[in-house]
Protein backbone atom coordinates (compact mmCIF):
# COMPACT_ATOMS: atom_id res chain seq x y z
CA UNK A 1 0.00 0.00 0.00
CA UNK A 2 1.07 3.60 -0.56
CA UNK A 3 1.68 5.89 2.40
CA UNK A 4 -1.52 7.93 2.72
CA UNK A 5 0.42 10.67 4.55
CA UNK A 6 2.41 11.30 1.37
CA UNK A 7 -0.72 12.03 -0.65
CA UNK A 8 -1.16 15.76 -1.33
CA UNK A 9 -4.92 16.12 -1.18
CA UNK A 10 -5.01 19.60 -2.74
CA UNK A 11 -3.05 18.32 -5.74
CA UNK A 12 -5.28 15.28 -6.11
CA UNK A 13 -8.45 17.37 -5.98
CA UNK A 14 -7.07 19.64 -8.69
CA UNK A 15 -6.99 16.65 -11.06
CA UNK A 16 -10.69 15.85 -10.57
CA UNK A 17 -12.97 17.57 -13.15
CA UNK A 18 -15.70 17.98 -10.53
CA UNK A 19 -13.51 20.47 -8.67
CA UNK A 20 -12.18 22.26 -11.74
CA UNK A 21 -12.61 26.01 -11.40
CA UNK A 22 -12.39 26.16 -7.62
CA UNK A 23 -10.13 28.85 -6.23
CA UNK A 24 -7.03 27.89 -4.25
CA UNK A 25 -8.80 28.89 -1.03
CA UNK A 26 -11.85 26.79 -1.90
CA UNK A 27 -9.71 23.79 -2.81
CA UNK A 28 -7.88 24.18 0.49
CA UNK A 29 -11.18 24.23 2.40
CA UNK A 30 -12.39 21.12 0.56
CA UNK A 31 -9.09 19.42 1.36
CA UNK A 32 -9.57 20.13 5.07
CA UNK A 33 -12.99 18.45 4.89
CA UNK A 34 -11.55 15.27 3.35
CA UNK A 35 -11.17 11.99 5.16
CA UNK A 36 -8.86 9.38 3.61
CA UNK A 37 -10.22 5.84 3.55
CA UNK A 38 -7.48 3.30 2.96
CA UNK A 39 -9.06 0.01 1.86
CA UNK A 40 -7.58 -3.40 1.25
CA UNK A 41 -8.94 -5.80 -1.35
CA UNK A 42 -12.48 -6.99 -0.47
CA UNK A 43 -12.96 -4.36 2.28
CA UNK A 44 -16.49 -2.95 2.38
CA UNK A 45 -16.74 0.81 1.94
CA UNK A 46 -20.43 0.97 2.81
CA UNK A 47 -23.45 -1.33 2.91
CA UNK A 48 -26.99 -0.96 1.66
CA UNK A 49 -28.96 1.12 4.16
CA UNK A 50 -25.94 3.03 5.49
CA UNK A 51 -26.35 6.78 5.65
CA UNK A 52 -24.41 8.96 3.21
CA UNK A 53 -22.00 11.19 5.10
CA UNK A 54 -20.18 12.68 2.13
CA UNK A 55 -19.06 12.51 -1.48
CA UNK A 56 -16.66 9.65 -2.33
CA UNK A 57 -13.81 9.90 -4.84
CA UNK A 58 -11.59 6.99 -5.86
CA UNK A 59 -7.97 8.18 -5.94
CA UNK A 60 -6.44 4.82 -6.87
CA UNK A 61 -7.66 1.25 -6.97
CA UNK A 62 -11.17 0.08 -7.84
CA UNK A 63 -14.56 0.02 -6.13
CA UNK A 64 -17.44 -2.25 -7.08
CA UNK A 65 -20.96 -0.90 -6.50
CA UNK A 66 -23.56 -3.67 -6.42
CA UNK A 67 -26.94 -4.86 -5.17
CA UNK A 68 -27.38 -8.09 -3.20
CA UNK A 69 -30.48 -10.22 -2.76
CA UNK A 70 -31.36 -11.94 0.54
CA UNK A 71 -30.30 -15.18 -1.17
CA UNK A 72 -26.82 -13.80 -1.78
CA UNK A 73 -27.16 -13.12 -5.51
CA UNK A 74 -25.19 -10.04 -6.55
CA UNK A 75 -25.79 -7.59 -9.42
CA UNK A 76 -22.88 -5.27 -10.15
CA UNK A 77 -24.05 -1.78 -11.11
CA UNK A 78 -20.71 -0.20 -11.90
CA UNK A 79 -16.97 -0.47 -11.36
CA UNK A 80 -15.31 2.80 -10.37
CA UNK A 81 -11.66 3.63 -10.97
CA UNK A 82 -9.27 6.49 -10.26
CA UNK A 83 -10.84 9.94 -10.53
CA UNK A 84 -14.44 8.74 -10.44
CA UNK A 85 -16.84 10.01 -7.80
CA UNK A 86 -20.00 8.52 -6.34
CA UNK A 87 -22.61 9.21 -3.69
CA UNK A 88 -23.88 12.40 -5.36
CA UNK A 89 -27.47 11.18 -5.59
CA UNK A 90 -27.69 10.01 -1.98
CA UNK A 91 -26.02 13.20 -0.79
CA UNK A 92 -28.38 15.54 -2.63
CA UNK A 93 -31.52 13.53 -1.79
CA UNK A 94 -30.36 12.90 1.80
CA UNK A 95 -31.11 9.19 1.34
CA UNK A 96 -29.24 6.07 2.52
CA UNK A 97 -27.26 3.99 0.06
CA UNK A 98 -29.37 1.46 -1.84
CA UNK A 99 -26.33 -0.56 -2.94
CA UNK A 100 -23.10 -1.64 -1.30
CA UNK A 101 -19.55 -0.73 -2.29
CA UNK A 102 -16.52 -3.00 -1.99
CA UNK A 103 -12.85 -2.56 -2.90
CA UNK A 104 -11.68 -4.84 -5.70
CA UNK A 105 -8.05 -3.99 -5.03
CA UNK A 106 -5.99 -1.96 -2.58
CA UNK A 107 -7.80 1.36 -2.85
CA UNK A 108 -7.65 4.92 -1.57
CA UNK A 109 -10.94 6.82 -1.35
CA UNK A 110 -11.41 10.43 -0.35
CA UNK A 111 -14.63 11.21 1.49
CA UNK A 112 -15.61 14.89 1.47
CA UNK A 113 -18.03 15.96 4.19
CA UNK A 114 -21.63 16.44 3.07
CA UNK A 115 -21.84 19.91 4.62
CA UNK A 116 -18.84 21.07 2.56
CA UNK A 117 -20.35 19.82 -0.70
CA UNK A 118 -23.75 21.39 0.03
CA UNK A 119 -22.05 24.67 0.92
CA UNK A 120 -20.24 24.68 -2.42
CA UNK A 121 -23.54 23.99 -4.21
CA UNK A 122 -25.07 27.01 -2.48
CA UNK A 123 -22.34 29.54 -3.24
CA UNK A 124 -20.45 28.31 -6.32
CA UNK A 125 -22.45 28.07 -9.59
CA UNK A 126 -19.46 26.56 -11.41
CA UNK A 127 -19.24 23.69 -8.96
CA UNK A 128 -23.01 23.18 -9.15
CA UNK A 129 -22.72 22.93 -12.95
CA UNK A 130 -19.93 20.37 -12.61
CA UNK A 131 -21.98 18.35 -10.13
CA UNK A 132 -25.01 18.37 -12.44
CA UNK A 133 -22.79 17.30 -15.34
CA UNK A 134 -21.44 14.43 -13.25
CA UNK A 135 -24.93 13.29 -12.28
CA UNK A 136 -26.14 13.61 -15.87
CA UNK A 137 -23.24 11.50 -17.17
CA UNK A 138 -23.95 8.80 -14.59
CA UNK A 139 -27.64 8.79 -15.56
CA UNK A 140 -26.74 8.59 -19.25
CA UNK A 141 -24.37 5.67 -18.65
CA UNK A 142 -27.02 3.83 -16.64
CA UNK A 143 -29.57 4.33 -19.44
CA UNK A 144 -27.08 2.99 -22.01
CA UNK A 145 -26.44 -0.02 -19.78
CA UNK A 146 -30.18 -0.60 -19.26
CA UNK A 147 -30.76 -0.46 -23.01
CA UNK A 148 -28.05 -3.05 -23.52
CA UNK A 149 -29.34 -5.39 -20.82
CA UNK A 150 -32.90 -5.36 -22.17
CA UNK A 151 -32.50 -5.04 -25.95
CA UNK A 152 -29.04 -6.22 -26.97
CA UNK A 153 -27.54 -9.66 -27.36
CA UNK A 154 -24.71 -10.85 -25.16
CA UNK A 155 -22.24 -10.26 -28.00
CA UNK A 156 -23.30 -6.63 -28.39
CA UNK A 157 -23.07 -6.06 -24.64
CA UNK A 158 -19.52 -7.39 -24.62
CA UNK A 159 -18.53 -5.32 -27.67
CA UNK A 160 -20.03 -2.18 -26.11
CA UNK A 161 -18.09 -2.83 -22.92
CA UNK A 162 -14.81 -3.34 -24.79
CA UNK A 163 -15.30 -0.20 -26.88
CA UNK A 164 -16.06 1.85 -23.77
CA UNK A 165 -12.94 0.53 -22.06
CA UNK A 166 -10.85 1.25 -25.15
CA UNK A 167 -12.11 4.79 -25.72
CA UNK A 168 -11.62 5.63 -22.03
CA UNK A 169 -7.89 5.06 -22.44
CA UNK A 170 -5.71 8.13 -22.99
CA UNK A 171 -3.76 6.40 -25.76
CA UNK A 172 -6.65 4.81 -27.65
CA UNK A 173 -5.69 4.06 -31.28
CA UNK A 174 -7.16 1.99 -34.12
CA UNK A 175 -5.23 -1.02 -32.81
CA UNK A 176 -5.11 -1.05 -29.04
CA UNK A 177 -4.82 -3.24 -25.97
CA UNK A 178 -7.11 -3.11 -22.97
CA UNK A 179 -6.71 -5.01 -19.73
CA UNK A 180 -9.67 -6.51 -17.90
CA UNK A 181 -9.07 -4.67 -14.65
CA UNK A 182 -11.77 -6.55 -12.72
CA UNK A 183 -12.45 -10.28 -12.37
CA UNK A 184 -14.48 -11.73 -15.25
CA UNK A 185 -17.27 -12.68 -12.84
CA UNK A 186 -17.63 -9.02 -11.80
CA UNK A 187 -17.64 -7.76 -15.39
CA UNK A 188 -20.16 -10.45 -16.34
CA UNK A 189 -22.49 -9.34 -13.53
CA UNK A 190 -22.21 -5.74 -14.68
CA UNK A 191 -23.27 -6.85 -18.18
CA UNK A 192 -26.09 -9.05 -16.78
CA UNK A 193 -24.41 -12.19 -18.13
CA UNK A 194 -23.33 -15.35 -16.39
CA UNK A 195 -19.55 -15.77 -16.10
CA UNK A 196 -19.77 -18.76 -18.47
CA UNK A 197 -21.75 -16.75 -21.05
CA UNK A 198 -19.27 -13.86 -20.82
CA UNK A 199 -16.23 -16.11 -21.32
CA UNK A 200 -17.90 -18.02 -24.17
CA UNK A 201 -18.86 -14.77 -25.93
CA UNK A 202 -15.32 -13.40 -25.61
CA UNK A 203 -13.89 -16.49 -27.27
CA UNK A 204 -16.56 -16.52 -30.01
CA UNK A 205 -15.79 -12.88 -30.87
CA UNK A 206 -12.08 -13.63 -30.77
CA UNK A 207 -12.61 -16.50 -33.21
CA UNK A 208 -14.17 -13.98 -35.63
CA UNK A 209 -10.89 -12.06 -35.66
CA UNK A 210 -12.15 -9.01 -33.78
CA UNK A 211 -9.47 -9.32 -31.11
CA UNK A 212 -7.10 -11.76 -29.49
CA UNK A 213 -7.03 -12.72 -25.82
CA UNK A 214 -3.83 -13.11 -23.82
CA UNK A 215 -4.66 -13.65 -20.19
CA UNK A 216 -6.39 -10.48 -18.98
CA UNK A 217 -5.26 -8.48 -22.03
CA UNK A 218 -7.58 -7.97 -25.00
CA UNK A 219 -5.68 -7.02 -28.18
CA UNK A 220 -8.19 -5.21 -30.39
CA UNK A 221 -7.24 -5.45 -34.06
CA UNK A 222 -9.52 -2.66 -35.30
CA UNK A 223 -11.63 -0.23 -33.29
CA UNK A 224 -13.47 0.69 -36.52
CA UNK A 225 -14.48 -2.93 -37.12
CA UNK A 226 -15.85 -3.23 -33.58
CA UNK A 227 -17.89 -0.08 -34.17
CA UNK A 228 -19.22 -1.48 -37.44
CA UNK A 229 -20.26 -4.70 -35.72
CA UNK A 230 -22.29 -2.63 -33.25
CA UNK A 231 -23.98 -0.49 -35.92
Amino acid sequence: MRDVKSVQIDTLLGRIPLFGGLSCDETFEVGKACQTLNLQKNDMLFRSGDGCSGLMIVMYGQVKVAFSSPQGTEKVVTILGAGQSFGQTELILDQPYRAHAQALDDTLVLQIAKTTILDLVTRNPGFTHNLLSSLSQQTHDLMVDLEGYTLCSGAKRVLTFLLREATNQESCQETTVIRLSAPKSVIASQLSLSPEHFSRTLHELSAQGLFTIQGRDIHINSISRLQLDLA
